[in-house]
């Protein structure tokens, strides 16, 4: 049973960084452009703020806040790879 938990992980994972990639491309394609700093404080935010607000949240809320995160903190990661890259650092 623990490998199959991993193997999910594993997919929602790869699952995850096809669409943050994905939404990345589609944003800029239409002109929207947000700084690699805004993902990364925003990542971490959108968990610390409403925890902090509400201590006691749903389990549901509290696993749509850290899906949110990770998809900012993949953001993050990604830009800031494409700035690397870019600036051949």
């Amino acid at each position: 049973m623990t490998y199959l938990n991993w193997f999910m992980t594993f997919i929602a994972f790869i699952a995850l960084l096809f669409f943050c990639t994905r939404f990345l491309k589609w944003g800029k394609s239409h002109g929207i452009k947000i700084n690699r700093w805004v993902w990364a404080a925003a990542s971490f935010l959108v968990v610390v703020i409403p925890k902090a607000v509400f201590p006691h949240m749903n389990n549901l809320i509290s696993i749509v806040l850290y899906v949110l995160c990770s998809i900012f903190a993949l953001n993050f990661m990604i830009e800031q790879h494409e700035w690397i890259v870019k600036s051949k650092v």
